[in-house]
């Protein structure tokens, strides 16, 4: 190949294309889980969201609930990821090696979200979300059908008897509101170094190609999260789908929440699935030893979803 400056711009179009076809894929597994939010500064500043209210019958004067902004932070990261390759290289068209190399940087921007969202998600045991308190934890507050105010755990760890296993996680999805937020600061953008006056090619011989942009993941409704490491069972998933139900508004009124999927690590796609899609399980009798088989109280109850990026780590 020739080094000119028609053909480093023929090259850098088709880098480009490359880095970009990648950004157009179908939305990433944990696309349900997210909301996305625009930025414009160097941090988002969200509203405190453990009581969000319904509606009411309209008696009387209007029942405002001021938001407060500012509760919660989540600051944006810049990101890059860079490539050179040698002046030589490209004149005895080598190009096509590397051709490879360049479209993954594009499939790795794309990838990002997905990266950080479940980065999040295996840490969120010590990550504060927006009570101040971590997001998976025991002592976030709800309200008992009289408004008063007690603890809410959306935590399990095993109970007597039980050995722990990998975390699994249960959702509600299908709000406007999610569980987490990922934050669009600046697009994630190639950007070429290939000037035959540029530095890097006119003393080092080396022409580079850098994609980067700005983003961050952050806790959203942790009302809408819950995280076990109990034994995946029929029984578990059931009291996890139970605990998130009982959660209640300050004036006793239940949110109504009801988880739509269920995510856990590859470890347990054998589980998960006769969990969840198993149709016929064992019942004991009245007499106490007798095995019957009788129906799944919850199949088909939420969406299973199997991804690696989740932890495999036995009671991580």
């Amino acid at each position: 190949m020739d080094i000119t400056s028609a053909n480093i711009a023929a090259l850098t179009t088709d880098i480009n294309t490359q880095f970009n076809r990648f950004l157009q894929l179908a939305p990433a597994v944990s696309a349900p889980l997210v909301m996305e939010m625009p930025s414009k500064s160097a941090a988002n500043f969200y509203p405190d969201l453990t009581d969000f209210p319904g509606m009411r019958e309209w008696v009387g004067s209007r029942v405002i609930h001021r938001m407060k902004n500012g509760a919660f932070v989540i600051p944006n990261k810049t990101f890059e990821g860079t490539i050179a390759i040698k002046r030589e290289h490209l004149e005895d068209d080598l190009f096509g090696i590397y051709k490879p190399f360049i479209a993954q940087l594009g499939k790795e921007a794309t990838n990002l979200p997905e990266k950080l969202v479940f980065q999040l998600l295996n840490g969120a045991t010590k990550i504060k979300g927006i009570d101040g308190q971590y997001y998976f934890d025991a002592d976030h507050v709800t309200y008992d059908e009289n408004g008063t105010e007690k603890s809410y755990a959306n935590i399990a760890t095993p109970l007597e008897g039980e050995q722990a296993a990998p975390a699994w996680y249960l959702f509600k999805c299908d709000d406007p509101l999610k569980p987490l937020i990922y934050q669009k600061r600046r697009p994630y953008v190639i950007t070429a170094r290939t000037k035959l006056t540029d530095d890097n090619v006119f003393s080092d011989k080396e022409f580079i190609w850098g994609a980067d942009g700005r983003s961050a993941a952050g806790c959203g409704m942790y009302q809408f999260a819950y995280r076990s490491t109990r034994p995946l069972t029929i029984d578990s998933l059931a009291d996890a789908m139970a605990a998130m139900a009982e959660q209640r508004r300050s004036d006793g009124e239940p949110y109504g929440i009801e988880p739509t999927h269920l995510f856990v690590p590859t470890v347990l796609r054998k589980t998960a699935n006769a969990v969840v899609k198993g149709g016929m399980v064992p019942v004991l009798a009245p007499d106490g030893k007798t095995w019957l088989p009788g129906t799944n109280p919850v199949e088909d109850s939420v969406k299973l979803v199997i991804t690696s990026r989740l932890s495999s780590k036995v009671g991580a």
